[in-house]
C-alpha cells in the first residue's frame, strides 16, 4: 500500500518577509511568515508554498515546506509518500478559541486560534515544530494529548464496512464523493483503502466519518489502513525518513490504541478490519522485532474488540509470518503484494490452509516511474494501487479480556488530618506486563468514613491519588481498611485489592501528685492525682480533670496540682503537662525538699520525642540550681536520692517527672508526671 499525505481546500492572502540588509549581515538563518494576521518564524532553507496559486500541490509530511491555505480537492499526491520529517500546513478557520493537542503516536500538533488552524508534523526534531508553533504564541506546552479514543461524528457504521469480495483499489489520497460517485456507477471497484493515521503516514485526506458514512452508503467499502513505525527508515518507499521500530511489544500496542482511536473517529465498528501497513525491509535483523511488533499489534487490536490485517510484501512480511510457525498469533487479514498483474488471492508463498476463510487481499499492481497506473471512469481519472480483496463476513471479534491483578503499592500507615497519597499497580495476571491508562479507584476506610480518590495508571500500571486529609476512626487495632478497584473495560477484567493500613495514634497522661510513704506508722498512699488517665488518640481532643484540692500532711503537702493532656493531627502529636504551684517532702532523718512554679511536659509525635520541666528547688533551706539538664540527682543521704527533670525513654515515647524521690523501706514520692507516646509511626 501506499502512503497518507494531507488534502484540504482554500486559501487566504499571505506574506513572506524577506530578510533584511541588517539581519542577513547578522547572518540570521529565519524567515517571518505572515498568514491571517499570524507570524510564524521558520528556518530560512524552508519552502513556502501558497496553496492559493497551487491548489493541485501534494501536500505532504516528508519535506521541509510551510503549506499555506487549503489544498485544492483533487491534489495530485504519488502512492509513495512515507516518512515523517518536520512540516506545516496553516489553513483558514473560523473558530475563536485557542486550543493545541498533540498525538506523540503519529507525531502531530493540531492548534487552532483565530483565523486558522495548523498541522504540524515532525520526525526527529519535534523541539523545531514547537519552537515554530511557539513564535506564533500558539501554547505548545500546555498543548494536550489527543483523545485516544474518538466518537465519531455519526452513527458507527453497519459491521461490514470492511467486508468485500472483489476488486478495490487504494491511494495515498481519498477521491472527492463526485469522484467516489463517477466510479462507484462506472468501474468494476467496490472497495476503497483509506489512510486513517500512524506516524509514518506520508499524507492525510481530509475525509470524515461523513464522507466514510455516504460511501458506505454508495456501496463502498474500506480497507482502513495505517502506517506506523516501520522495520528500517529506508524501508520500501520510506527514503530514509521512516520512523522505525525500537521497542517492538510497546510500540505495537500503542499503534494499535491509536489506530482503534482514529478508527472509532471515522465511524468502523468494532469487528472492523484495521490493516497495519509494514513496508518492504531487506534486513535480516528486522525479522524478529516485525514479528514481535505485530503480535503486539494483534493483540492489541483483538483486545480492543477490532480485526487485525497486515500489509506487507510476499517477499519479507508474508515470508516471516509463513514461517513463524505454531504459537505466533497471525493476523486476521492479510493483505500481501506482488505486484505480477494477476488477478488472484491465491500466492505459491503461502500455504493454502493459512488466511483459508475470506482472510486474504491481494496487491496486484501499482504505480511506477514508467507507468503511473491510471485509470478513467465516469469521466474522472485517478492513479491507483490495484487490490482484490476476499474478506469475508466474518463475525465481529469479540473483545478478549484479559484478566489483571491489582496489588497495593501505598504507604503501610496513615494519619489522620493529614494526606496520603495511596497507589497500586495494575498488571497482566498472565506475565506481569503493566496495563496503562486504566482508571484505578482507592478507598479508605470502613463504610461509615469511606475517603475516596482515583488515578490512571501510568506506563508502568500504577495509579497514585491523593487523599487530601485523612479522617478515620481509631479500633481498637489501630487499623484501616483499604481497597483498590479497577472496573474492567473490553480489553480488561475487573479486579480489587485489600489492606490493612495502620492508623497513626497518639497516648498521653499527666497527674499532679502520687506517693507511697510505708514506713510511719501511719502509712501515707496516695494514688496520682489529678490524672488524665491514658488518652489514647488519631484525632484532636484534649482532656482535663479538674485541679485537685491541697495535700496536708505531716510530712507531705501540695497545693493547686493540675494535669492536661493535648493531642492533635495533621501530623499527630501528645502533649502531657502537670503542674503544681507548691510541694514540700519533709520524711523523718531527711532534709526537707521545697518545691515551686513546678511543671513537667513531655509531647511526643513520629517525627520526636521531647520533654522538659521547670521547678524552683530548696534542700534543707537551700536554693539549687539544675538548669535545663535531664536527670538531675541530688544525694539525700544513704539510700535516698532526688531525681530532678527525670525523663525516661521507650521505643514509643518519653516520661518526664519534675521530682522523683525514693528512699529506704519503699518510699516513692513523684510530683508532676507526664507522659506521652506515638504508634504506628512506620
Amino acid at each position: 500500500m501506499s502512503g497518507a499525505l494531507l488534502a484540504f481546500t482554500a486559501a487566504t492572502a499571505l506574506t513572506v518577509t524577506a530578510l533584511s540588509p541588517a539581519q542577513a549581515a547578522a547572518g540570521s538563518d529565519t524567515t517571518e511568515v505572515t498568514y491571517r494576521g499570524h507570524t510564524f518564524t521558520v528556518p530560512d532553507d524552508w519552502k513556502v508554498v501558497d496553496l492559493q496559486k497551487s491548489p493541485a500541490t501534494c501536500v505532504r509530511y516528508d519535506s521541509h515546506v510551510v503549506y499555506l491555505g487549503t489544498p485544492g480537492a483533487e491534489q495530485d499526491c504519488p502512492a509513495t509518500a512515507f516518512g515523517r520529517t518536520e512540516a506545516l500546513l496553516v489553513e483558514p478557520s473560523d473558530v475563536n478559541a485557542t486550543t493545541v493537542t498533540e498525538n506523540r503516536t503519529s507525531h502531530t500538533y493540531w492548534a487552532e486560534t483565530k483565523g486558522i488552524k495548523v498541522t504540524a508534523s515532525y520526525g526527529e526534531n519535534r523541539d523545531r515544530i514547537r519552537e515554530i508553533l511557539d513564535s506564533a504564541a500558539l501554547p505548545v506546552d500546555r498543548a494536550t494529548p489527543a483523545a485516544t479514543a474518538a466518537a465519531p461524528t455519526l452513527q458507527a457504521l453497519p459491521a461490514d464496512a470492511t467486508n468485500f469480495q472483489g476488486k478495490g483499489f487504494d491511494r495515498c489520497t481519498a477521491p472527492s464523493t463526485a469522484q467516489m460517485n463517477a466510479w462507484k456507477s462506472a468501474s468494476p471497484y467496490g472497495a476503497v483503502g483509506i489512510y486513517v493515521g500512524g506516524v509514518n503516514a506520508g499524507c492525510k485526506d481530509t475525509f470524515d466519518a461523513a464522507w466514510v458514512q455516504a460511501q458506505y452508503n454508495s456501496g463502498w467499502r474500506f480497507m482502513p489502513i495505517y502506517v506506523g513505525p516501520q522495520a528500517e527508515s529506508n524501508a520500501g518507499s520510506c527514503g530514509g525518513d521512516c520512523v522505525v521500530i525500537t521497542d517492538p511489544a510497546a510500540q505495537g500496542a500503542e499503534s494499535a490504541r491509536d489506530a482503534v482511536a482514529q478508527a472509532q473517529g471515522y465511524g468502523f465498528p468494532a469487528g472492523s478490519v484495521l490493516y497495519y501497513n509494514m513496508e518492504h525491509y531487506n534486513e535480516p535483523a528486522s525479522t524478529a522485532k516485525v514479528l514481535a511488533f505485530l503480535e503486539s499489534w494483534t493483540d492489541t487490536v483483538h483486545e480492543l474488540g477490532y480485526r487485525s490485517g497486515a500489509y506487507g510484501s510476499v517477499s519479507s512480511l508474508i515470508e516471516d509470518l509463513v514461517a513463524a510457525g505454531a504459537g505466533y498469533t497471525q493476523p486476521d487479514v492479510i493483505d500481501f503484494a506482488r505486484w505480477d498483474e494477476v488477478e488472484t488471492t491465491q500466492d505459491r508463498a503461502i500455504p493454502d490452509d493459512m488466511w483459508a476463510n475470506h482472510q486474504r487481499v491481494k496487491q496486484y499492481d501499482g504505480p511506477t516511474e514508467d507507468d503511473p497506473n491510471r485509470e478513467t471512469w465516469g469521466g474522472v481519472t485517478l492513479d491507483i494501487d490495484h487490490d482484490l480483496l476476499d474478506v469475508g463476513e466474518g463475525g465481529t471479534q469479540p473483545p478478549v479480556q484479559k484478566d489483571t491483578a491489582l496489588a497495593y503499592t501505598g504507604p503501610a500507615t496513615v494519619s489522620n488530618g493529614s494526606p496520603a497519597a495511596l497507589s497500586a499497580t495494575l498488571t497482566e495476571k498472565d506475565g506481569g506486563a503493566p496495563v496503562p491508562d486504566r482508571e484505578v479507584t482507592l478507598t479508605l476506610g470502613p463504610t461509615d468514613h469511606l475517603q475516596t480518590c482515583t488515578a490512571k495508571t501510568a506506563a508502568d500500571g500504577k495509579a497514585t491519588c491523593t487523599i487530601d486529609k485523612v479522617a478515620q476512626p481509631l479500633t481498637a487495632t489501630a487499623t484501616v481498611p483499604l481497597k483498590a478497584t479497577f472496573a474492567g473495560d473490553e480489553a480488561y477484567k475487573p479486579s480489587e485489592a485489600s489492606a490493612e493500613l495502620k492508623l497513626q495514634y497518639v497516648t498521653g497522661r499527666a497527674y499532679g501528685l502520687s506517693a507511697q510513704i510505708p514506713v510511719l506508722v501511719l502509712p501515707i498512699g496516695i494514688a496520682p492525682t489529678p490524672d488524665t488517665g491514658v488518652v489514647r488518640a488519631a484525632d484532636a481532643k484534649t482532656v482535663a480533670p479538674a485541679c485537685a484540692a491541697p495535700i496536708n500532711l505531716l510530712v507531705l503537702s501540695a497545693d493547686i496540682l493540675c494535669a492536661k493532656v493535648e493531642t492533635k493531627i495533621g501530623p499527630s502529636s501528645s502533649t502531657a503537662t502537670a503542674t503544681v504551684e507548691d510541694a514540700r517532702i519533709g520524711l523523718p532523718g531527711l532534709p526537707v525538699v521545697a518545691l515551686s512554679g513546678v511543671t513537667a511536659t513531655s509531647t511526643s509525635s513520629c517525627t520526636a520525642a521531647t520533654g522538659s520541666t521547670d521547678l524552683s528547688l530548696t534542700v534543707a533551706g537551700t536554693p539549687v540550681e539544675i538548669g535545663d539538664v535531664p536527670n538531675y540527682t541530688v544525694d539525700l543521704g544513704p539510700a535516698a536520692k532526688l531525681v530532678l527533670n527525670e525523663q525516661i525513654r521507650t521505643a514509643t515515647g518519653l516520661t518526664v517527672n519534675a521530682a522523683h524521690l525514693t528512699a529506704a523501706g519503699g518510699v516513692d514520692v513523684v510530683i508532676a508526671s507526664s507522659a506521652s507516646d506515638a504508634y504506628n509511626c512506620a
